[in-house]
């Protein structure tokens, strides 16, 4: 029995499994499905399984961060996930990416002593490639445009992103951070998808993510919240179709 993902059993998952961090977006890609139902909520996390074009799939939210992703991946493995796909937001940090595009990250650079307890910092945090490519496929085929390559998962949201915390502080966000990132590749950060990069290498699942880029860094410009909602929709039932089309 699942200690968080209460009422969860084995066999209930189905062939694709979907995680976002907000609870909210649960029902907002389920819906697009044939059916679905909540079969479980607790704290952050929102537990549905339903049907889409015929075949058995759920989604399930995280919260925000590396830990409650911890748990909930954990949990979601432990009864019998086949695939998992982060499908959620992040910023863009290079030039020529713009809000509302896709990003899909190949592998994660991450905070230092992230999941530490895991394994060690050499060990790398790398997307499924064959499920990567299946979904990419599958955005190609609805006429989604994906940017692929690495991205950072930050431990925090305000300094260790760079940004000043909205209050007088004595502490400052490091001015050349992005820099340092951007220099060496890095398409964009967000806080969960190298959890679920390690957890699926470390335990032989397939795992991939797709993520809407909310606001571009370079500008500080933000999507409109509800192109924001409809790319979310088209783009987890890409990621849909692609998982089971593999």
């Amino acid at each position: 029995m699942s200690v968080h993902l209460k009422g969860l059993t084995e066999g209930v998952l189905g062939d694709a499994t979907i995680i976002v961090g907000d609870p909210g977006r649960v029902s907002l890609i389920s819906s697009t499905w044939d059916e679905s139902e909540v079969v479980s909520e607790n704290r952050e996390f929102s537990l549905a399984v339903g049907s889409f074009e015929g075949t058995q799939v759920s989604i399930c939210s995280t919260g925000i961060g590396v830990g409650s992703t911890e748990i909930a991946v954990t949990e979601l493995i432990e009864n019998g996930a086949r695939a998992i796909v982060r499908c959620g937001g992040c910023g863009a940090w290079q030039d020529g990416i713009e809000p509302g595009e896709i990003i899909m990250n190949s592998g994660m650079a991450r905070s230092e002593g992230m999941l530490s307890s895991y394994v060690p910092s050499t060990y790398p945090a790398v997307a499924d490639p064959l499920l990567l490519s299946a979904i990419r496929c599958a955005m190609d085929s609805d006429g989604i445009t994906a940017h692929i390559g690495v991205g950072l998962t930050s431990e925090t949201y305000y300094l260790g992103q760079g940004r000043r915390q909205g209050f007088e502080s004595r502490l400052r966000p490091d001015p050349g951070l992005m820099k340092y990132w951007t220099d060496r590749g890095i398409l964009n950060c967000e806080m969960e998808t190298a959890a679920l990069y390690l957890l699926g290498s470390i335990y032989s699942v397939p795992v991939a993510n797709s993520l809407v880029v909310h606001v571009s860094r370079r500008n500080e410009m933000w999507t409109d919240e509800e192109d924001y909602r409809r790319v979310h929709q088209r783009a987890a039932t890409a990621v849909l179709r692609g998982v089971l089309a593999r």
